[in-house]
């Protein structure tokens, strides 16, 4: 499923931070359950690149380069 999500202002606000929270909100609503968990999430930028987001025990999010798919 793609999503379509805010084009990045050339300054960022709280406008843009809220719109862009609210599209993930509805895009993950849609293709993950309530209360599902899993350890990474793969993101496809627009040129194609694969990044891995993770959360770390205390919280802190990390996006990484990664040429792995679904697993």
């Amino acid at each position: 499923m793609n999503t379509q999500l805010p084009i990045a202002p050339d300054r960022y606000s709280s406008g843009y931070l809220n719109q862009l929270l609210q599209s993930l909100t509805r895009y993950f609503n849609l293709v993950v359950s309530q209360d599902e968990e899993t350890p990474r999430i793969v993101l496809r930028s627009p040129n194609g690149k694969l990044f891995d987001l993770t959360v770390s025990d205390t919280g802190t999010l990390t996006v990484t380069a990664t040429s792995k798919t679904r697993a």
